[in-house]
């Protein structure tokens, strides 16, 4: 009997051996085993057949499977190394063979699991001092919450300052300065480390080195009208996923874990709001985000795309979404690429920016009486920063309706610099 593809045929398959190729084309598989059923793409590449994993079905869905299994077929019909840019593999250089490169030492997790485990036995020869137990649960919580989804699948020698600095800088711009020093002394310290343990970790360069302590200030970078243009229109190219989680960044002001690990279960979908929860939050509080009808959009499609418990779910299903830091840095590349073709200069921004574009573009709307639009204290409360003094303390108004309408006075104001975009292309 043909197999109907549809999602409710596909999970009423068995769960035996078996291989069902997409009558649609591009490739794309479904392997089926006794535990599991997993989309695959095959082809040769360079001559070498190579099989790239796009994730378990049903948390990626049949529809997301094509998509991606299309964007890498185009690749390949355009001569781009598909293992390279979506599977394990690494460009070939003169001095690689050029079949494929190996990538020698540990990702940064692997390398952080060795590190402090050295450091709970008392084997870690190279601290100056053994960790007091209160420092050893301090330097996970910070890893956990700091690096672990920043830098974790990347290999170590892969890491660059900026990177460190773009995730520092993000603490100190929420006034988190306490916090910001102390994570850049363990980070300091664990790159310290790995840079001496190379031989494992594969470390030569210690991208952390010269990260000063005490020393940063607030940031005021934020993107124009003109970057942001150009940021809308590099997102085009990449994966509707990750086009997804910049958009809704771009459309609520929230910080970039507070996105990428968005749970279904936050997502109320009669009142279309999303309401994150308190233990992922920077001061312990829920916060509740209501949805203008272009983030409720991106929010619908992610709950269509996945039967994961992440909006931004990993291939696997069973994570949110990670390889941030290559995303961005190729976002990044693009948006550079566009302004450079305009005789534009960007300078450098990280995710984080997104949030203070927001803050400043918001206190920026004005009607044409030349009054403001949003409330400054509403603002704050979108982006959930403590209202501090009487204030703060006092009123316990969940500013549900004001925050509502700054998010679609916004999300209407970064449709008109879209549109302005294409009007100006024609």
């Amino acid at each position: 009997m043909e197999l109907k593809w549809n999602h409710q045929a596909l999970i009423a398959l068995k769960f035996e051996s078996a291989r069902y190729i997409d009558p649609k084309g591009n490739r794309l598989s479904l392997v089926v085993s006794k535990s599991s059923k997993i989309w695959r793409w095959q082809a040769r590449v360079n001559g070498v057949p190579r099989t790239l994993t796009l994730g378990k079905f049903p948390a990626v869905g049949l529809a997301d499977a094509r998509a991606k299994a299309g964007a890498i077929q185009a690749d390949h019909d355009a001569g781009v190394d598909v293992h390279v840019k979506y599977g394990a593999g690494v460009a070939a250089t003169d001095a690689t063979p050029a079949v494929e490169a190996k990538r020698a030492g540990m990702t940064c997790q692997q390398a952080w699991d060795r590190y402090i485990g050295g450091l709970k036995a008392g084997t870690n020869v190279h601290g100056k001092a053994r960790n007091k137990p209160r420092t050893i649960i301090e330097k996970e919580g910070m890893w956990k919450r700091q690096w672990a989804d920043e830098i974790g699948d990347t290999m170590m020698n892969e890491v660059t300052e900026e990177v460190l600095y773009d995730v520092i800088q993000g603490l100190r711009d929420d006034g988190y300065m306490g916090a910001a020093n102390s994570t850049t002394r363990y980070i300091k310290a664990f790159f310290r480390w790995a840079k001496l343990e190379k031989r494992a970790t594969g470390l030569r360069t210690n991208p952390a080195e010269d990260l000063p302590i005490s020393q940063l200030r607030a940031r005021d970078r934020y993107l124009t009208e003109n970057e942001i243009r150009y940021l809308l229109t590099a997102l085009e190219a990449e994966d509707q996923i990750w086009t997804d989680a910049y958009r809704l960044a771009l459309l609520t002001g929230q910080r970039k874990n507070e996105i990428f690990g968005a749970l279904r279960s936050e997502v109320d979908i009669n009142a279309r709001h999303i309401t994150i929860s308190a233990d992922r939050m920077k001061h312990n509080r829920a916060h509740v985000v209501p949805l203008s009808p272009q983030a409720w959009k991106i929010v619908e499609r992610r709950l269509k795309a996945t039967t994961s418990r992440y909006l931004f779910a990993a291939a696997d299903g069973d994570n949110h979404l990670t390889g941030f830091s290559k995303r961005q840095a190729a976002i990044k590349a693009a948006v550079s690429k566009l302004a450079s073709a305009d005789g534009i200069e960007v300078a450098h921004w990280s995710f984080h920016d997104l949030r203070r574009t927001v803050s400043t573009m918001m206190n920026g709307l004005r009607d044409e009486g030349g009054n403001r639009l949003i409330a400054k204290d509403h603002i704050e409360r979108v982006l959930s920063h403590i209202i501090r003094g009487v204030e703060g303390t006092y009123d316990r108004n969940d500013y549900y309706a004001e925050k509502r309408r700054a998010l679609m006075l916004w999300a209407d104001h970064l449709d008109k610099i879209v549109k302005a975009s294409k009007q100006a292309t024609k």
